[in-house]
Formats: C-alpha cells, sequence, structure tokens
C-alpha cells in the first residue's frame, strides 16, 4: 500500500493492469491526489497537437499571436476537463447510486481522474505523431477528411489506448461504487440513455410545433 499512497509514481503504471487495487488504494489514502493535474492535462495536450498540426499545414497563414492563441486554447481545453470532472462526478454518482452504488463525489472524481492515464497516452501519441511529421486527418469541405497512409498505424493505437482507457474507467468506477464492472458499465449508460430520451422529446416537439410552417 506503501507504494501506491504518498509521492510513489506506482499508481501511474498500476492502474493500466491493476485498476480496482490501485483506484481503492488512492480512496483510501487521498482521493484528492492529482486529481485535477489529471484531467487538464490530456485535454491541453489534445489542444496543443491539434493547434501545432494546423499550424503545420497552414504555415503560411500564421498570426505573430499564434503563440498567445495556442496558449489560450491550451488552458481553455484544460480548464473545460476540470469543469467536465465535477460535472461527470455528480451524474455518474447519481446513476451508480441507482444502482446501490455507495461511492461519493470525491471518489468518483477519483476514478474518472485516474482511469484519464490511457487517454493522455492517448494525446501524447498523437502529439509526438505530429511533432514527428505524420499528417493528421484533414477537412476537405464537405466530403470525409483524406487520411494519410502514415497516420492508419497512430489510429490503431490511438483506438487500442481509447479502448483500454474505456475499461480501466469502468473498473474504477465499479471500484468506488462497490460493485460489479457489468454494473459500473450499465450506469455509465443511464445518463446516455437519459439524454437521447429528452433529445428525441425536444426534436419531437419542436418538429411538432413548428415542422408543418
Amino acid at each position: 500500500m506503501a507504494n501506491v499512497a504518498g509521492g510513489s509514481i506506482t499508481p501511474f503504471f498500476t492502474i493500466w493492469t491493476e485498476p480496482r487495487a490501485t483506484i481503492r488504494r488512492i480512496v483510501d489514502t487521498d482521493p484528492t491526489r492529482n486529481v485535477i493535474a489529471l484531467v487538464a492535462v490530456g485535454p491541453a495536450i489534445g489542444a496543443l497537437a491539434s493547434q501545432w498540426s494546423k499550424a503545420i499545414t497552414d504555415t503560411g497563414n500564421l498570426s505573430v499571436l499564434w503563440p498567445l492563441w495556442v496558449a489560450f486554447s491550451v488552458a481553455i481545453h484544460a480548464a473545460l476537463g476540470v469543469v467536465g470532472l465535477y460535472i461527470g462526478a455528480v451524474i455518474l454518482r447519481w446513476s451508480g447510486g441507482l444502482l446501490s452504488g455507495v461511492a461519493s463525489r470525491v471518489e468518483v472524481r477519483a476514478a474518472m481522474a485516474w482511469s484519464q492515464i490511457p487517454g493522455i497516452a492517448f494525446e501524447l501519441v498523437l502529439l509526438i505523431a505530429v511533432l514527428t511529421g505524420v499528417p493528421m486527418p484533414q477537412p476537405t469541405g464537405g466530403a470525409l477528411p483524406h487520411i494519410d497512409p502514415a497516420f492508419y498505424k497512430v489510429l490503431v493505437i490511438e483506438v487500442v489506448l481509447g479502448l483500454w482507457g474505456g475499461i480501466v474507467g469502468v473498473y474504477c468506477l465499479a471500484e468506488v461504487h462497490r460493485f460489479s464492472a457489468w454494473r459500473a458499465f450499465c450506469s455509465t449508460l443511464i445518463p446516455a440513455f437519459i439524454a437521447i430520451v429528452i433529445l428525441g422529446l425536444v426534436v419531437f416537439v419542436f418538429y411538432a410545433l413548428f415542422g408543418h410552417h
């Protein structure tokens, strides 16, 4: 337990293969540890990769204020990551409670934040690919974006890390709620299902009111 608590970097590695045990040790020692940093760094790296990719493909139109815009974009995406954490924790605490979950919002935030580590790796791979000259898919008007063959290797890695991150997230949520991974997975579907129903009702009402005009 001492290896995971305190200032050790151990949980950054064990979260990949032992998510339940790792998040349990974290929430039992310091559930706020690195939470804000973890949810901010992934979106920040993603924004940096996106801006750098645009700069590489359109160097002729770069403004002298481009570095400031990059810094602003990185800061905004990092802030949105933090906001998303707090909103998501409220939602997943509620949906988990419907299925007899017992986690507090602080514990749910810890589970959400630490399960972002594969996602951070995801963004780092993308940034490294951009910096090493791998062309990113670019939109071409109304057509599908062109994908350079060199990007397919990156895409495979991204898919693997995305799936791994999803699995880690489910197991971390399951552990803090103290129920099964299947129940944790269902708790993530409840908000999505409700959102789809609400959106469907809004579209139906809008069409009923204005569709015949």
